[in-house]
């Protein structure tokens, strides 16, 4: 692989790196002197990672729009509102999906599936499976179900507002505001035939005024709004635009804390173990963090990697005739730009560990063995492309193998692991699955616990 920007700024910080840590070591004394119990190969191993490289903890606050953040009044209903409709199946043109059924909170806030199956489904997760079969990939949705985890961080494009994050393995929609809308309008995901790709929004907002729960709700949840309708048009308060800033509000706040890395960059150097501090130095020497940077350790770039198409194909079949069943990513939003064939969005690898299976389609029947963070690792080893695609398509230095140990590929894992949080962070959140909501309907996966807590 060629040398990436990373591992020259490796090459420089080396030498002092080295010596700091050889005074250090000699300073220190033999393992059994040091108070944090790690030995000298590790004191050296965390001097040198210290001295070589920058380190990115996640923000402790999200970027907030004017009209939707703490600054509002009711901001803490609205959270709660937002909650409520994420697990409504209520939004959906049966009235049998909600948002947590493909991002709930008991799977990281996806769903552990390689394709999701959204209207037509019954169970949960793994379990969940086709109940209409009208032919063989209808109703499977195209691509694989992102975690909503810490998306308040997605980048925006150049000249974008920060909070106006690329959405989407494609970045069709910036903004958890403009995401919002999206699902409810897709036949596959929610809307089934019950109306128009183009009447979804509003028959959502006319089944939620019908219901007084939701009107009371939203009236404290946007309350100066409220207090400029005539009492007798409350339900007013109620349209596309609250409906989309509530359920932001939820998603905005679905934030972890307190990963071992986090600890580890801000000063804990008990924080990561021995192998993950190793791997944390293959992640800068091979190369990973040319694009996997920053806080949400991602550059929302777009790269072609090969990874191999499984499930329908996007556009979906049923809807486009995409008789190839292939998917080209981008290029279907940017079809100006050749190079955009075939690639998606770099994915955050926060809380990665939780969110398997990987890349776009998760190898869903298509021979791609994508199910595990080493069965990853073992793609980027052996050059990418298991699509075949031509190779000046791929991204630059991702089409040579590594020719990594078995424990390298260990130390990576390792790791990745401790990208996971710990906790939520946020003082607005509940990340419990409600009981109930206001519509009756019964909440996907009532009763199961998160796999985070605030």
């Amino acid at each position: 692989m060629a040398q990436s920007k990373w591992n020259r700024r490796r090459v420089v910080a080396m030498g002092a790196g080295l010596l700091f840590a050889a005074a250090a070591g000699g300073i220190m004394g033999c393992a059994d002197d040091d108070p944090m119990g790690m030995s000298q190969e590790e004191r050296e191993l965390t001097e040198l990672l210290r001295q070589s490289y920058e380190f990115w903890p996640l923000p402790e606050e999200a970027p907030y729009p004017p009209d939707n953040g703490p600054a509002n009044a009711g901001y803490a209903e609205r959270v709660a509102l937002g909650r409520l409709l994420f697990y409504d199946p209520l939004i959906s043109g049966d009235d049998d999906v909600a948002c947590a059924t493909c991002h709930h909170a008991a799977l990281a806030w996806a769903d552990a599936r390689p394709l999701s199956i959204g209207v037509g489904g019954e169970g949960l997760g793994p379990d969940r499976v086709r109940t209409l079969m009208p032919s063989e990939w209808e109703f499977i949705t195209p691509r694989n179900s992102p975690t909503v985890l810490d998306t308040a961080f997605n980048a925006p494009f150049p000249g974008g507002a920060p909070w106006e994050g690329k959405m989407f393995w494609d970045a069709r929609t910036t903004s958890l505001e403009s995401q919002a809308r999206a699902p409810i309008r897709s036949r596959d995901e929610m809307r089934h035939d019950a109306y128009p790709s183009g009447a979804a929004v509003t028959a959502v907002v006319t089944e939620l005024r019908a219901i007084d729960e939701y009107v009371q709700r939203f009236t404290a949840a946007f309350a100066d709004e409220a207090a400029a309708l005539p009492e007798s048009s409350q339900a007013q308060i109620i349209d596309g635009n609250t409906y989309s800033r509530a359920l932001a509000a939820y998603e905005r706040e679905l934030r972890g804390g307190d990963s071992p890395y986090d600890r580890f960059a801000r000063g804990d150097d008990t924080a990561l173990s021995l192998s993950q501090k190793r791997g944390l130095q293959l992640f800068f020497e091979e190369g990973c963090a040319d694009c996997h940077h920053g806080p949400m350790f991602s550059d929302f770039g777009f790269y072609v990697l090969g990874s191999r198409q499984g499930g329908p194909g996007k556009p979906p079949v049923h809807e486009h005739g995409n008789d190839a069943r292939e998917d080209t990513g981008r290029f279907l939003e940017d079809s100006s730009d050749e190079t955009m064939r075939y690639a998606f969005r770099t994915p955050s690898l926060r809380n990665v560990a939780l969110t398997a299976p990987y890349f776009h389609a998760g190898g869903e029947e298509s021979g791609g063995d994508y199910q595990t963070l080493r069965q990853v690792i073992d793609f980027f080893d052996r050059g990418c492309n298991d699509q075949g695609l031509e190779a000046f398509r791929l991204a630059p230095g991702l089409s040579q193998p590594m020719g990594l140990s078995e424990q390298q590929k260990d130390d990576l894992v390792a790791f990745l692991q401790s990208l996971t949080a710990t906790r939520l962070v946020s003082p607005f959140i509940d990340g419990s699955v409600p009981d109930r909501v206001p519509s009756g309907l019964e909440p996907p996966g009532a009763g199961l616990p998160p796999v985070l807590t605030r």
